[in-house]
């Protein structure tokens, strides 16, 4: 990695799929899990990870303080945590945890809120309200085909709360990718799209890029740029160094405005994340919007000091 161009993005770079290794995200991203993840990408698992897993007292506070420290020694100023609930994995991740965790690093990790859908719609609809009003929170995030009854992105069901969504403005990031329901028909980008085209100003990102359909994600992206009668981003992380993720760092440098690098922590550390991507060959003006403006944007928030 060339410390040159690393220190072009002068310790700016957001991360939007961080998941800290603090007990509610220890339920759902098990030491199983994230060791054959890593395996699978041939890198080593985080040490934070390794050391909210060892548990003990403060194990939460310490796991944090090494993740900071790894956040900095690769010029990462701000991580996103999303909201979780998964009733299969029995995994609850609560908004006033991500609240407590945002406050803790003094809004180094920054919140997305979750959607439980074992919930009344009427009761999430307002719950997205207290947790971008009153807690904080720079979004929402929602995993349809994880709900005890899986659902689709465009099923209509849904449409109350990506209303609410756009009535607050907020960015909707969406679990996507081969593990966001019981199939991966669940990831198919036309059922994106059709959530999208419905509400044209709302963004929309694609956590985990809609893997393994890179080429028409990458399509989407163009037509989001091109047409404006959507607003979708890709967040490829892990899944650019899975087979066919070449056409990510194409889509990336052919519609740079679109994409939105992630670690996808603990499936990947942080260094190894920045690492991978400055050795992807992409110029400095790329690596500037895909490492730091467009998710300035999606989070209204600004990295210039």
């Amino acid at each position: 990695m060339s410390d040159a161009r690393l220190a072009r993005l002068k310790g700016r770079i957001i991360d939007f799929r961080l998941r800290p290794p603090t007990g509610p995200y220890r339920n759902f991203f098990t030491p199983a899990a994230v060791k054959g993840v890593n395996r699978l990408l041939r890198q080593p698992v985080p040490p934070s990870y390794e050391v909210g897993v060892a548990g003990g007292d403060g194990a939460d506070e310490r796991a944090i303080g090494v993740l900071l420290k790894e956040m900095d020694s690769v010029g990462i100023q701000v991580g996103v945590m999303n909201g979780r609930h998964s009733v299969r994995s029995n995994a609850h991740i609560e908004d006033a945890d991500l609240a407590a965790i945002q406050a803790q690093t003094q809004g180094r990790l920054l919140g997305l809120c979750g959607v439980d859908f074992d919930k009344p719609v009427d009761e999430v609809v307002a719950g997205l309200e207290r947790g971008v009003k009153e807690l904080g929170m720079k979004g929402v995030c929602i995993e349809p085909g994880l709900a005890r009854t899986p659902m689709y992105a465009d099923d209509e069901r849904i449409f109350p709360i990506y209303q609410k969504v756009a009535d607050l403005g907020e960015p909707l990031l969406f679990m996507s990718g081969p593990l966001a329901g019981p199939d991966i028909s669940h990831t198919d980008p036309v059922r994106f799209e059709r959530v999208a085209c419905r509400w044209p100003q709302m963004p929309v990102i694609l956590g985990h890029g809609a893997w393994p359909y890179v080429n028409e994600t990458v399509a989407l992206a163009f037509k989001s740029e091109i047409t404006g009668r959507c607003n979708v981003y890709v967040s490829p992380d892990v899944y650019t160094f899975a087979p066919g993720g070449r056409a990510y760092v194409e889509g990336i440098e052919f519609i740079p405005n679109r994409f939105v690098f992630a670690s996808s922590y603990s499936f990947s550390g942080v260094v190894e994340a920045v690492t991978k991507v400055m050795a992807l060959g992409l110029s400095d003006e790329v690596l500037e919007q895909y490492m730091v403006r467009n998710a300035e944007k999606l989070l209204g928030i600004s990295m210039d000091r």
